[in-house]
């Protein structure tokens, strides 16, 4: 059994989702997220449950099961050769994390590490430095991590010396991940690797050494994200080390499986590596993803399922349309529509349609004008939708009385002016309409100046 295990835990693998913090992960209350998931389902771990499509909150998978976290409480379906369906009441409420190894389980519960499932090799005997204090955890092939006070605790299979953290991994550490038979720490952006290195996968590269954000390790591989690219080393078994050019800049998280690797990029998923089905990559992951985890050969995403308008199309497949999001936050525009944003009652934020049309706000006030002149008419006294305000900044002569506002006074005074001039001028009636008044006063100035002898 013990020669058995060796051999396998080499195939073994990590299903812990590693997530950058930029993900935003709850934009607004009506932010509701459920799970879905694909590729082999010969044991039901693909057939996602109806109380699992909302309100969920994390997810993980092992390799031929899917776990979830809704409500605090952790639920499973799939396979159950190794109980890890069979989940202890322990883990019913309060969990505020999940994991998996290859056939075991993890739960975090109000800092104490919680493990079911496999057990053969003590990876669920969880050690009594991890029940209390723990801020993380991650699973193996056939060994558990926890993260406690910045130091690493390990504990399960220990052939390939996996469980022996080293000193660098017992202070200042803030993620851990679980390879096959090796482990990962992230220490201030430093990528620490221990355990089986038979591929190479313990030797960090350069690259690796500095900026690192998330790591995440596969069966004989191990990944890190760095300013958006996705760096990996180890085997290249099913070409998990060459990176396709969609996971070289932009990406904000990264998961692995057995001989699979995902990455998370502007809500969607982009996989490669051993395809048993997998790697087709369903609607459900095209848009609205926020998080990623994989198995021996399924996917699981957690998506956004909001629908705050109630139109029965997900906000996360109509924030595609820009249109619908003019100010950029996530958070489709009809939902945070209100009497005082949308002044002209038009669905759109007077915000944006000013910043399209400067001339809405021609007093730079913020506030449509419009929406002024509808409060106030004396705004516009002359009625022509303009503030009068604005047309006396650019023509001061359109206030002839001086009083501010332009209206009937105004004209009456140009008139008076007009006639002052005219008497001034008296040219007479130089346009033959039979009357003096401007239109001779203007005919005089443009063409005869003095008057014409």
């Amino acid at each position: 059994m013990q020669l058995t295990l060796s051999r396998i835990s080499l195939l073994a693998q990590s299903f812990i989702l590693v997530a950058s913090t930029s993900v935003a992960m709850a934009q607004s209350s009506q932010t509701n997220f459920g799970a879905s998931a694909w590729g082999n389902n010969s044991n039901g771990q693909a057939d996602v449950p109806l109380n699992a499509t909302a309100q969920i909150t994390a997810i993980s998978a092992s390799a031929n099961a899917t776990f979830l976290l809704k409500n605090g409480a952790v639920s499973a379906w799939g396979a159950n050769q190794n109980d890890e369906l069979n989940i202890p009441t322990t883990a019913g409420s309060n969990v505020s994390a999940i994991a998996a190894g290859y056939y075991h389980c993890l739960a975090l519960k109000q800092g104490e590490a919680i493990a079911w499932g496999f057990n053969v090799v003590g990876q669920c005997d969880v050690p009594l430095s991890a029940q209390s204090g723990v801020s993380a955890i991650a699973g193996g092939g056939f060994h558990s991590l926890a993260l406690k006070s910045g130091q690493v605790i390990a504990w399960g299979y220990n052939d390939d010396q996996q469980c022996d953290v080293p000193a660098s991994a017992s202070t200042g550490v803030s993620a851990i991940a679980g390879g096959g038979a090796h482990s990962l720490a992230l220490n201030a952006g430093v990528v620490l690797a221990w355990g089986n290195n038979d591929d190479g996968q313990c030797d960090v590269p350069p690259a690796a050494l500095a900026g690192v954000s998330a790591i995440a390790g596969s069966s004989s591989t191990s990944f890190a994200l760095k300013n958006g690219a996705v760096l990996a080393w180890g085997s290249n078994e099913s070409d998990l080390c060459t990176i396709p050019a969609s996971a070289q800049t932009g990406v904000t998280a990264i998961a692995c499986g057995l001989f699979n690797v995902a990455a998370l990029k502007n809500g969607r998923v982009y996989l490669w590596g051993q395809d048993s089905g997998q790697l087709t990559v369903p609607e459900d992951g095209l848009k609205g993803v926020r998080a990623v985890a994989l198995g021996g050969s399924h996917v699981v995403v957690m998506i956004d399922v909001g629908d705050c308008d109630n139109n029965g199309i997900r906000d996360s497949y109509e924030l595609y349309n820009g249109a619908l999001d003019s100010n950029q936050d996530g958070i489709l525009d009809v939902c945070q529509i209100t009497p005082v944003n949308d002044r002209n009652n038009n669905g759109v934020f007077d915000s944006y349609e000013i910043s399209q049309n400067p001339a809405l706000d021609r007093n730079n006030n913020g506030v449509l004008d419009s929406y002024e002149i509808s409060q106030n008419p004396a705004l516009d006294r002359n009625l022509n939708g303009v503030l009068d305000s604005y047309e006396i900044a650019q023509t001061p002569a359109l206030d002839a009385n001086g009083n501010g506002i332009v209206d009937s006074a105004d004209l009456a005074a140009a008139n008076t002016q007009i006639a002052a001039l005219t008497a001034q001028l008296n040219c007479g009636d130089l346009n033959g309409d039979n009357e003096v008044n401007g239109a001779d006063v203007g005919l005089q100035l443009m063409n005869y100046g003095p008057c014409p002898q």
